[in-house]
């Protein structure tokens, strides 16, 4: 935003400079949570996917404090149990078994049974045995949403297998952690196949995970596997062509995003990193892998950008797990440290926070917004906007807040003190407070559960003594937000501006300054720091502003009027739309968006 002059200058700033050089500092108290029961789950597997079947044996082992007490699960319905340790009644016939994920753009359901299994289970073990065909076919949720990817809750089929907990292939009692060994084993069909899932080798086509896990995936296919050692760690890739030169390229990635976020947010949790080659284009970052499409693994750029996202989230969302009943605060880290952190670094950093408030102004109507408590997944542009967008500058302004020294400390304390458990943004609040001994609560409150942006207005004139009164209001129709809004103020001759912060809690205040009558300009948050909404000089109109808006009218031409009709149907969406036609207006209509259709 600016006053008195139509002036622009052109900005650039380096962010964490100095990154591995910060002091550890001194650790906060423990404000960590339990990590809540643990069910073990040590499964053989044996998959047919020509046939599209899986049998399964699997031996669950009960958390001791709940092996007095009858349990329920679910599994998939297209599964039957064909033998049992104990006896197991089918108390549901058809349900849904849903999960929300990072991984997906709308809340995935399968049909799922639920059943029971009797107390005093003293052995603490139960074994299942069950099989059956899961066939669910990849469809793209949101016809709206150009980025959302197809989506499947599960599929065994001759061109791969795909299982996640939307699958519910194994049991699943309720929301607990679940650690797991598995051994899978294929049809002579499939014999060149080979399994991939989280955690550590545990033989031939086996994996196991010790560390508290939210799911367990099972992707499988006629792979090429490439492996390199990077240390302690194994890096992977799993290609369906083989293709050595381009598994050096990721593989190379790999070792050089590890080799940066280590000495930034702690040891890397898993012992491998693998990329997977998926069947249908994916963009998904599992717990030690990431599955990418077959056309999006070729895309030069994805190595700088998508890549190491998915990497990233092996610290954020994959070790430290989101507590999505609170919001989803992962993907806006990831995002401020993978793709914000790169624009940084080359020093357009600013520019791609002014990106993301324009996604905000362009996709965001007061119908489609919503607080970050509420932000699971993405599953539209309005969704992203405000999940990754918003969320992204939450954590650029706690930055801000704090200083670069603690709010690094406090990613470390973040990520080594709530490894493997589920985290609120509570959590995150309370422990940012604890290291800085700041009361973050306000802040937390008014851009976590609050909905909305701050519009901000400012004048610039004068006063007495050649002094100028700078005068901020809030120009949003609810409560003031409470800002530390930065300002430059240019003066002739002089060829760096002044910078400051100024602190802003009403609905209207302001400020002097000297030498009204040298100043050439007055910019207000200048490297957009602040989550805002866009003063309409920082943004030219766009189309998808126009797409974003809430209300919306339509200039159609005379001619061929059912043709323009479903046109501005389509483009109008689910939006409060109203069509006019050219020859019955005088001029455009000034309190809305306007789409002029046709070409006369």
């Amino acid at each position: 935003m600016r006053s008195k002059m139509n002036l622009w200058r052109s900005f650039t700033c380096v962010f964490f400079v100095g990154l591995y050089s910060i002091a550890e500092g001194q650790e906060s108290e423990s404000l960590s949570p339990e990590s809540g029961p643990v069910f073990h789950h040590s499964l053989k597997v044996f998959l047919d996917p020509n046939a599209r079947q899986i049998n399964v044996e699997n031996v669950i082992t009960i958390p001791e404090n709940y092996r007095a007490s009858s349990l329920q699960f679910d599994l998939n319905s297209d599964l039957t149990i064909t033998d049992a340790s104990v006896d197991v009644s089918r108390l549901v016939n058809s349900g849904t078994n849903s999960f929300v994920g990072g991984n997906v753009t709308s809340v995935s359901e399968s049909t799922s049974s639920t059943y029971s299994i009797p107390s005093n289970t003293s052995s603490g073990q139960i074994r299942l045995v069950y099989g059956g065909s899961i066939y669910d076919l990849a469809e793209q949720t949101s016809e709206e949403y150009a980025q959302s990817f197809s989506e499947t809750t599960g599929i065994i089929d001759a061109l791969g297998v795909y299982l996640n907990y939307s699958s519910a292939w194994f049991p699943i009692f309720g929301d607990s952690f679940i650690t797991f060994d598995m051994e899978v084993d294929f049809a002579e069909s499939a014999s060149k196949w080979k399994a991939v899932s989280q955690g550590d080798r545990n033989g031939v086509n086996g994996w196991a995970s010790d560390d508290p896990m939210e799911e367990i995936y099972l992707i499988a296919a006629e792979f090429e596997e490439y492996s390199v050692q990077a240390d302690d760690i194994e890096v992977l890739a799993y290609l369906r062509t083989p293709d050595s030169n381009l598994a050096t390229k990721y593989m190379d990635a790999t070792e050089r995003y590890l080799n940066l976020y280590e000495p930034l947010l702690g040891e890397y949790p898993f012992s491998k990193f693998a990329l997977v080659e998926n069947f249908w284009e994916t963009g998904y970052g599992m717990p030690s892998f990431t599955l990418l499409g077959e056309q999006i693994i070729r895309f030069p750029f994805i190595l700088e950008s998508s890549y190491p996202h998915e990497i990233l989230h092996n610290w954020w969302g994959n070790s430290v797990y989101p507590d999505y009943a609170s919001g989803n605060w992962s993907e806006g880290l990831t995002a401020y440290l993978a793709d914000h952190l790169f624009r940084a670094i080359n020093g357009t950093g600013h520019e791609y926070r002014k990106e993301m408030l324009a996604r905000y102004k362009n996709y965001v109507s007061d119908a489609s917004d919503f607080p970050l408590t509420e932000f699971t997944s993405r599953n539209s542009a309005a969704s992203q906007a405000v999940g990754y967008g918003k969320t992204l500058m939450l954590w650029h302004m706690l930055r801000s807040e704090l200083g670069d020294d603690l709010f690094i400390q406090g990613l470390r304390n973040l990520y080594s003190e709530y490894k493997y458990k589920r985290t609120s943004f509570a959590d995150i609040e309370r422990l940012f407070s604890s290291i800085s001994g700041v009361d973050l609560s306000l802040f937390f409150d008014q851009w976590v559960n609050r909905a909305g942006a701050p519009e901000l207005s400012i004048s610039v004139e004068e006063a007495n003594s050649n002094r100028a009164r700078i005068i901020f209001a809030q120009t949003h129709f609810d409560d003031p937000y409470f800002l530390k809004v930065p300002v430059a103020i240019f003066y002739k001759d002089e060829e760096e501006p002044q910078l400051f912060d100024v602190d802003l809690s009403q609905k209207l205040e302001g400020f002097f300054v000297e030498n009204y009558d040298r100043m050439e300009a007055v910019l207000v948050d200048p490297y957009f720091d602040v989550f805002r909404q866009l003063d309409r000089e920082e943004t030219p109109p766009t189309v998808g502003e126009l797409f974003g808006s809430s209300r919306i009218v339509f200039i159609l031409p005379d001619d061929n009027r059912q043709h323009w009709v479903r046109l501005a149907e389509e483009f109008g969406g689910r939006s409060d739309f109203e069509i006019m036609y050219a020859d019955s207006i005088t001029s455009l209509p000034e309190d809305r968006s306007v789409w002029v259709l046709g070409s006369d």
